[in-house]
């Protein structure tokens, strides 16, 4: 055995409002160093996905039990989004500029009685690599923060 291999990660247990409790491994932590729109504070989360098949991801904090955002990964979009290049702007963040490693993900709001929309103004993107994410603004696109989202039909979304 290699020294990396006998050595033993423990899981960690948070408590959650929306999932009860959820054991993970330390390893499958999202960080980030400067928190994500309206939570600069919230630094550190893990993504759960409900199923292999599930479009909607939650993106649970680590730190605050009842804070969870649904996601959808862009590729729920096709080959036009995002329309501007995230290279340089993953590398300004500090994300890297390789964007093979980049894992992109949009959230998702769904308020009772409106249509669920996505934010394809400002994905959430992070270094699969590294683990390490951050919100990007995607300056010169044509989409915005409340694109319609129908399951099924996102690779459809039209910007406004």
């Amino acid at each position: 055995m290699n020294a990396q291999s006998s050595e033993r990660i423990s899981n960690t247990t948070i408590k959650t409002a929306r999932f009860g409790n959820v054991v993970f491994d330390p390893r499958e932590e999202l960080r980030f160093p400067v928190g994500i729109a309206g939570f600069p504070q919230e630094r550190s989360f893990i993504l759960i996905r409900p199923s292999e098949a599930a479009v909607v991801s939650w993106l649970q904090s680590t730190k605050t039990p009842t804070l969870a955002l649904p996601v959808v990964s862009a590729h729920a979009f096709g080959e036009g989004y995002p329309d501007v290049d995230l290279g340089p702007l993953a590398e300004r963040a500090g994300l890297g500029s390789r964007v093979e490693d980049l894992a992109v993900l949009v959230v998702l709001t769904a308020p009772p009685g409106a249509p669920a929309t996505v934010n394809l103004l400002a994905p959430i993107v992070v270094n699969a690599e590294s683990r390490i994410g951050t919100q990007i603004f995607l300056e010169g696109t044509r989409f915005g923060t409340r694109e319609l989202f129908v399951p099924g039909r996102a690779a459809e979304a039209t910007p406004k």
